[in-house]
């Protein structure tokens, strides 16, 4: 049973979700494709990136009843194809155990392909034991073994980019790579901004390294989206079930917006839409 004060602050952060949900009524629904964030799927959830596997299965059988489940690949192929609004992107960042352990399960049976962004020099260390520690190589290798799994970069030790200089972030992106491609064999051509902070200082080295980077929040995805400057949508526990299936539809937009606002952050993604 959790303590009082952590019952409290999660019925706060459910409140505060309502309130910023009507907020949404007046963006609408949210176009295009919507690339999901996941971190760790644990049966001891404790911080808000944590999510409890059942409840990670509730939001699978959903995006599969009101949607299509497709690739990073697909999505990029073609971001407005179809019923593009209805289609979801599943990535993992970090490279937590409890992707294989509980996650990988329920998206194997259904046949789902996600992405996982790998912190390396965290799964280089990987030690055993419980949900909360990091992956081992021999398990990446097994979920990339399915088909199912294309491997992404997430820096060598995740460092907020925004911080290095240009060398260093010329480091992180060669020392991830050089991980990933020896322990798998593949060369990632995927990345994930650390803590979802776009870096300008950053951007030029990830652009020539990658064919997509993604972000924290952003705006919808369209095909004038500019593909090293993608948007996503953070699963957080206090979304629950109620609130992942508002999410998944209008993107709790001013919840992001506020968040930002706050840590002084100005994403830069909204600026590149239509150009």
């Amino acid at each position: 049973m959790r303590p009082d004060s952590d019952f409290v602050q999660e019925a706060m952060r459910r409140a505060a979700k309502g309130l910023f949900a009507l907020g949404d009524v007046f963006y609408g629904r949210w176009p295009g494709p919507k690339i999901l964030i996941y971190h760790q799927v644990t049966t001891t959830p404790r911080r808000q990136l944590d999510i409890d596997p059942e409840t990670f299965k509730d939001h699978i059988d959903f995006l599969m009843q009101h949607g299509q489940v497709v690739s990073l690949d697909t999505m990029l192929a073609d971001p407005r194809r179809g019923e593009a609004h209805e289609d979801y992107v599943l990535t993992f960042d970090d490279g937590f155990k409890g992707l294989y352990t509980h996650a990988f399960p329920v998206m194997r049976d259904r046949g789902l392909e996600f992405t996982l962004y790998i912190t390396s020099k965290m799964v280089d260390t990987a030690s055993t034991g419980g949900d909360d520690e990091m992956l081992t190589w021999d398990q990446v290798n097994e979920m990339a073994a399915s088909g199912l799994m294309t491997v992404g970069a997430h820096t060598h030790t995740h460092p907020d980019l925004r911080d290095l200089s240009e060398s260093a972030v010329g480091e992180e992106i060669r020392l991830s790579n050089e991980s990933i491609e020896k322990r798998t064999g593949t060369r990632p051509r995927h990345f994930a901004y650390p803590k979802g902070y776009w870096s300008n200082t950053a951007e030029p080295a990830i652009r020539a390294a990658y064919e997509s980077a993604v972000l924290g929040a952003g705006s919808p995805i369209t095909d004038t989206s500019d593909f090293h400057r993608l948007g996503r949508v953070a699963v957080q526990r206090a979304d629950g079930n109620l609130f992942f299936r508002w999410k998944v539809k209008h993107g709790l937009r001013l919840e992001e917006t506020v968040r930002s606002r706050l840590k002084g952050y100005s994403n830069p993604s909204a600026a590149t839409e239509g150009t």
